[in-house]
């Protein structure tokens, strides 16, 4: 049963904000325990708690069904190995809450995290929400992410001067909340190979909709940054979802600008091929139909690679 959190986000007809909690995990060994246990030590706990074992062999998600994750009503579900985007998808599904908060495998969230989460999908329940996250170990705190060139890399942006909610162009796919209308409405998490880019699209998606993505520098959490994660990222899989990103959403010479990235990567001819086969011309125009806001908006509002 999900529980509520008392008084959070009621209003005389309004519903309680209960959120789903889904990680995606493939490989992950005891960091996948460790941020679970840093979620149930929070001042605030998920309502619901879904793993999707992306088809992982080191046995550390069937460690889940001991009794002490059981007890905490961990539910955990095995897919064949699909990428971490459709990992999400596969948890958005399973979820019963209003809100879905998507959570890296490999972080440690701190006490009141969650609860600020909570608190700002009440005060704002059209936005994408992207908490404060710095690398284990570090000071630097990032709060969302900019576009820096055509290859669809960002950086990080710090935090706003007064630690209040302000909008950014990304939220990082590390850990990210939005209410399940929203995310449904924005079609879910695209399909994109691996791991990489899946992030990018959304906010893009949801700025062209008309919803925001917000940084919530108050919600803070640790997350590992590693060389050579469980979920790896090949050089044709990475110029394949920047393919995409370019053919659902770019025009012209921005468009151009990335398709000659993907050009100069190993097995190009390959991956463009597949690309331009692909659906992106159905999700183009999917994404057109429910927009309020331009690409180019988006880079006039936010700054541009050129």
């Amino acid at each position: 049963m999900i529980r509520t959190a008392p008084g959070v986000g009621r209003g005389p007809l309004e519903r309680p904000v209960t959120v789903s909690l889904v990680i995606a995990s493939l490989d992950e060994g005891a960091e996948l325990h460790e941020t679970l246990r840093s979620v149930f030590a929070g001042s605030d706990v998920a309502d619901e708690t879904i793993v999707i074992d992306d088809g992982g062999t080191d046995g550390s998600c069937a460690a889940l069904e001991r009794e002490e994750w059981r007890a905490r009503g961990v539910v955990v579900r095995r897919i064949p190995r699909s990428g971490v985007a459709a990992a999400r998808n596969a948890g958005a599904r399973l979820a019963r809450g209003t809100h879905l908060l998507f959570l890296d495998a490999h972080c440690r969230l701190e006490r009141d995290c969650l609860g600020r989460l909570r608190a700002s999908l009440a005060a704002g329940p059209d936005a994408v929400l992207a908490p404060g996250l710095r690398d284990f170990g570090g000071t630097a705190l990032g709060c969302g992410a900019r576009l820096i060139d055509a290859d669809l890399r960002v950086r990080w942006l710090p935090p706003g001067p007064d630690g209040a909610p302000h909008p950014v162009p990304v939220a990082p796919g590390g850990c990210l909340a939005v209410r399940r209308a929203v995310f449904e409405r924005l079609g879910g998490f695209g399909a994109f190979r691996e791991l990489g880019l899946e992030d990018v699209d959304f906010s893009l998606r949801a700025w062209r909709a008309g919803i925001d993505v917000l940084a919530v520098p108050s919600a803070r959490l640790e997350h590992r940054f590693r060389p050579y994660p469980p979920y790896r990222l090949g050089s044709a899989s990475r110029a394949y979802n920047v393919a995409r990103v370019a053919l659902v959403h770019f025009d012209g010479s921005r468009r151009e600008e990335c398709l000659r990235k993907v050009i100069g990567t190993p097995r190009a001819a390959e991956v463009l091929i597949e690309a331009f086969a692909s659906d992106w011309e159905v999700q183009r125009c999917a994404v057109a139909a429910a927009s309020v806001r331009s690409a180019e908006a988006f880079f006039e509002r936010f700054g541009d690679w050129r």
